[in-house]
């Protein structure tokens, strides 16, 4: 069961990137909101950490769930959230 939700998981964050990263090049000037809620958090945090060069503004609520499915770049800082 958790194998299913850390292969979903770093899917959706592939998604999220790409959807992000197609924003950047049409608007490089621009900064872009993620607005996540308990996994949306977690996965905004993600894409956050994997893409510095990128000026993202995060809206987050509730990711403190992130330890039990995070694979991700951010593995090592979620033991302060």
């Amino acid at each position: 069961m958790w194998m299913k939700l850390l292969l979903l998981f770093s899917d959706l964050v592939k998604l999220i990137e790409r959807t992000v990263r197609s924003e950047y090049f049409r608007l490089p000037k621009r900064p872009i909101y993620i607005v996540g809620e308990s996994i949306g958090a977690c996965l905004a945090l993600d894409v956050a950490a994997s893409n510095p060069d990128i000026d993202l503004v995060l809206i987050l609520a509730n990711p403190g769930k992130a330890r039990l499915v995070f694979s991700g770049s951010l593995r090592s800082f979620i033991v302060f959230l």
